[in-house]
């Protein structure tokens, strides 16, 4: 239908977002049409009138080389929205990912049993030890961590689930190489036990705002459950929290939220961990539910 060259190059057309890329995919898919270059998507485009935009395709071009030439020298895979290889997990939520950037096992993203820790970036020190312990423990049980690679709980998920000689995931908010510098030991760890690095921005791409929340998006369309260590009340990781439900996805928090708030908290639909066989019923309940949906498909 395209190439990811050429889908690359839409992404690149300022004032082109991912939702009307999206618009543009589904009318070529309605109407059946199919592009031979991408000088036919610009044509495309205009025909359609979607709005007015100022396009410079040699500049497109120059940065869409870039990209290319970055993910060839650093082994980075590029996955489209139309490889065979692309995830099923995120083919199956509303806002899909249109370009997928990887570093690692991509086929960890396609696998049953991965389990989301979420949290804070400043949490206290108790809250650090609590998301390491639980990845630590969810590994043991068989699970994939996946986490967003921030400071903090995050942080403690990936390496409690290293420390348990487990892979994991990083859905990430940047670029692969513009990670933060202290942060490459983590991720060279990661690859290296068999994990899998994963963003839908360009390899030089720059974190920005909205890039963690869509980061958040695809960190609970990943996974079977999530669960929230500290935070998720509001801030940040109460994006993954909504998306999770929106997704159908179980969630949970930990008794120290609880804790932390001074009082007894009482959510529909989200269970509260305080032991390990809580956690391991969690586990068994989120894993079971994707699988029985499976089997009803």
């Amino acid at each position: 239908m395209i190439s990811n060259e050429d889908l690359i190059r839409l992404q690149l057309i300022n004032g082109l977002g991912r939702k009307t890329i999206s618009k543009i995919l589904t009318y070529m898919e309605l109407k059946k049409i199919k592009l031979s270059s991408f000088s036919d998507a610009l044509k495309l485009i205009s025909d359609m009138k979607i709005k007015r935009l100022k396009i410079d395709e040699d500049t497109i071009e120059k940065e869409a080389s870039k990209i290319f030439e970055s993910c060839k020298k650093s082994k980075i895979q590029i996955i489209g929205l139309y490889d065979e290889r692309y995830p099923c997990k995120f083919s199956l939520i509303e806002d899909k990912p249109l370009i997928l950037y990887a570093d690692g096992d991509l086929e960890l993203l396609n696998e049953g049993n991965n389990i989301a820790i979420v949290g804070t970036r400043n949490p206290t020190q108790e809250g650090y030890e609590i998301s390491s312990i639980m990845a630590e423990k969810l590994t043991e049980e068989d699970c994939c961590i996946v986490s967003g690679f921030a400071s903090g709980c995050d942080e403690a998920a990936h390496y409690g689930c290293l420390q348990a000689k487990g892979r994991t995931i990083a859905v990430i908010p940047s670029g692969h190489l513009n990670i933060l510098k202290q942060n490459r030991a983590l991720y060279n760890m990661i690859i290296l036990n068999g994990g899998c690095i994963v963003s839908e921005l360009s390899p030089l791409a720059k974190a920005e705002k909205y890039s963690f929340i869509d980061r958040n998006r695809l960190i609970a369309a990943a996974s079977e459950g999530v669960i929230v260590i500290e935070g998720g009340l509001r801030g940040g990781t109460s994006h993954a929290v909504k998306f999770a439900k929106e997704y159908n996805k179980a969630v949970a928090y930990t008794a120290n939220i609880c804790k932390l708030t001074g009082q007894t908290l009482t959510f529909n639909d989200i269970d509260i961990i305080d032991s390990f066989e809580k956690l391991v019923k969690f586990k068994n309940n989120s894993c079971k539910k994707i699988l029985d949906k499976a089997i009803c498909r």
